[in-house]
């Protein structure tokens, strides 16, 4: 019979391994819609260069793969995925200041406002869970 330890701790690494795959994969999505350029997302609206969408695209597909394939092949260096987590939570914040600062105030009236507060929160889950899949990514970044 597995003591509340040990079932806790396989909860815990079952749990780190679930958000850092779905981290990855979000950025290897967001990558992907950069390199594509379909402006689909706030910060390459923001930006509105193709080439430098491109690039930041190809950035952020690698980052997301950095982050991701790691959990399933061993031999890539963790510093790179620590880079990788570094770099996407960089990314994510100014997709919030763009998503929900610049573009999200546009337009709000009376019940408007509860849409942009939706909109915010879940941005803020996806940052808080970009910052714990990081882990000690960004010691010696934040103090």
């Amino acid at each position: 019979m597995a003591t509340k330890a040990s079932t806790a701790a396989k909860a815990k690494i079952v749990g780190d391994f679930g958000l850092r795959l779905l981290v990855g994969l979000l950025f290897i999505c967001i990558g992907i819609q950069g390199i594509a350029t379909t402006n689909s997302n706030d910060l390459y609206r923001a930006i509105d260069n193709d080439t430098v969408n491109i690039l930041l695209g190809i950035l952020l597909l690698v980052c997301g793969l950095l982050i991701a394939v790691p959990l399933f092949i061993k031999g890539i260096k963790p510093v790179f995925t620590k880079y990788s987590l570094i770099i996407v939570s960089v990314v994510w914040i100014l997709v919030i200041i763009f998503s929900d600062f610049v573009y999200g105030f546009r337009n709000i009236d009376g019940l408007g406002i509860f849409e942009w507060l939706e909109a915010f929160i879940y941005h803020l889950l996806i940052l808080f869970s970009i910052l714990k899949a990081s882990k000690g990514a960004l010691k010696g970044v934040v103090k």
